[in-house]
């Protein structure tokens, strides 16, 4: 598969994540008066980085239709993941502030930090032309970041609240049978 394949396909599937993203949260928060801030910065995670990959993908596209050489198309590829990345570092930390409960949730978020720092960094190196020198390899990795997160939040909106009712429901079960209500 060529690279241009790979970016028509990644704002292909941006597109439609953050489609179904909007549809789900549309029918999940719709009689709800109380919303956690965790769920609120998936459904933000899930839109924000689809449409920004597709936006990546979208720029690139246009760019080399237009003609601009391989290694200044990588460059701009890489400034653009690097600019997003740091965004998304910034609103992210903004956003989960007091939405962390537990331990394991603060080390999720710092890992999921950390390897968006590296992401950055790569990027950066690359349109700098130290170390990658201009090659697609470190856009697409950034790309790929973005939707393997939003699709791990999507994923999560969709299964959070069944499991959450799931919980519950074994709960009552478990209180009804310890009354002697439920044989």
């Amino acid at each position: 598969m060529e690279v241009f394949d790979v970016l028509i396909l990644g704002a292909e599937l941006s597109m439609a994540l953050a489609g179904f993203a909007g549809i789900i949260a549309t029918f999940q928060f719709r009689d709800r008066e109380k919303i956690r801030r965790a769920d609120a910065v998936g459904l933000s995670i899930i839109v924000v980085y689809s449409l920004l990959a597709a936006l990546q993908c979208s720029v690139i596209l246009i760019l080399s239709v237009i003609g601009i050489s391989e290694p200044a198309l990588w460059a701009t590829a890489s400034v653009l993941v690097a600019f997003f990345s740091a965004y998304n570092l910034y609103g992210f930390s903004r956003n989960m502030k007091g939405a962390i409960r537990n331990k394991r949730l603060l080390g999720v978020m710092w890992m999921t930090q950390w390897v968006t720092v590296v992401i950055f960094i790569v990027n950066i190196l690359n349109a700098a032309d130290t170390v990658f020198h201009r090659t697609p390899g470190p856009f697409l990795v950034g790309v790929a970041w973005g939707l393997g997160l939003a699709g791990w939040m999507f994923s999560r909106l969709l299964l959070v609240p069944i499991w959450r009712a799931l919980y519950k429901q074994e709960a009552s079960k478990k209180t009804m049978s310890k009354d002697g209500l439920v044989s």
